[in-house]
């Protein structure tokens, strides 16, 4: 196991230095400066957004597959 600690993931801040939060799709951490906002949630990028918020593009083309049939 490492001893080392967390770190953001976009800009690599420690956490002794910045304030990590952990995106709640993914659950990396990212700090207050690489934030991505969308609806008045935090996430590390705008793909966790969308899958948070849209599901996974495999799931919207099983959904599509499942009408055609």
């Amino acid at each position: 196991m490492s001893d080392q600690g967390r770190n953001c993931i976009r800009c690599g801040d420690p956490e002794e230095s910045a304030i990590l939060e952990h995106c709640p799709t993914c659950g990396k951490h990212f700090c207050a400066d690489c934030v991505y906002r969308a609806t008045g949630r935090r996430f590390c990028s705008s793909e966790c957004a969308r899958a948070y918020f849209y599901g996974d593009s495999d799931d919207l083309e099983s959904d599509d597959d499942d009408l055609a049939g």
